[in-house]
């Protein structure tokens, strides 16, 4: 049966609202989306790996959203200058603020646009999450960001797969994508074609993760979309379910996932 789909951009930007110009609202809605969210397990453990291997980073946030992967390099990277680019302005203008009132001087941000993007040979490393599945021009994409690092960069990429080569229906509920997602030989494909050699694939959202992304992102979802008298149950059901939630994500984490809903990809210039 049909997976209803489900529009995640007008919660974004109420979010986006409720946390804009309040630093203890904007650091709490940060630490919520790093406990309840999987791929940002994911990509903070490959960047707190990458983060040993240079004594100076210049890093790219490529489509940084509310940029709390920003503020996260910043804060964990030695000697940083952090760029994020977005394309919506409201973001920019937001995450300028919280970066002058929080006092985050490593950090800067700009309007831009990914397709049009480009800064050769000025970054380390480059980092993109839940951004290619909204980019038709992937491929410019890519490109872009290639010519933007510095020989031997790094790009870290955490995008859908696509379900023919998962089995997964994780990502046939958004309903704002341009792509489903990739297939394994697609992304090497697409990769290679800008320049890069892949160093690892790995395969998030496996079965353990697709246990917590029921838990903590489905179920509380429908429940929303379905009545708002559920609202006021939300946290206690986030209580009793994240523990549970917490040892799947970990699992996901740790696993060599043979099928999965998401892809976390390591690439080098």
């Amino acid at each position: 049966m049909p997976v209803k789909e489900i529009d995640y951009d007008p919660l974004k930007g109420r979010l986006g609202r409720l946390v804009a110009r309040s630093v203890w609202r904007r650091r709490l809605f940060f630490a919520a989306l790093g406990a309840l969210f999987l791929r940002e397990w994911h990509v903070k453990k490959s960047l707190r790996r990458l983060s040993r291997q240079r004594a100076s980073w210049e890093i790219l946030d490529a489509g940084m959203g509310f940029g709390q992967y920003t503020h996260f390099m910043a804060r964990h990277f030695p000697n940083p200058k952090v760029l994020g680019i977005d394309v919506k302005r409201e973001q920019v203008e937001d995450a300028r603020w919280f970066a002058a009132k929080a006092g985050d001087v490593h950090c800067t941000f700009e309007y831009a646009d990914l397709t049009e993007f480009r800064q050769p040979d000025s970054f380390d490393l480059a980092l993109s999450v839940d951004v290619m599945e909204h980019v038709l021009e992937d491929e410019k994409v890519f490109a872009n960001i290639f010519a933007s690092l510095r020989g031997g960069g790094y790009f870290v990429i955490a995008t859908p797969t696509a379900s023919e080569s998962t089995g997964a229906e994780f990502h046939s509920v958004v309903g704002e994508h341009v792509r489903e997602g990739y297939s394994e030989s697609e992304f090497r494909q697409k990769l290679k074609k800008a320049g890069f050699h892949v160093l690892s694939m790995k395969r998030t959202y496996g079965p353990w993760g697709g246990i917590a992304w029921r838990l903590l992102q489905r179920i509380p979802m429908r429940l929303q979309n379905i009545s708002k008298l559920f609202l006021p149950l939300l946290i206690p059901y986030f209580i009793l379910a994240y523990l549970p939630a917490a040892f799947c994500m970990m699992m996901d984490v740790w696993c060599d996932n043979r099928r999965g809903g998401g892809w976390l990809v390591l690439a080098q210039k």
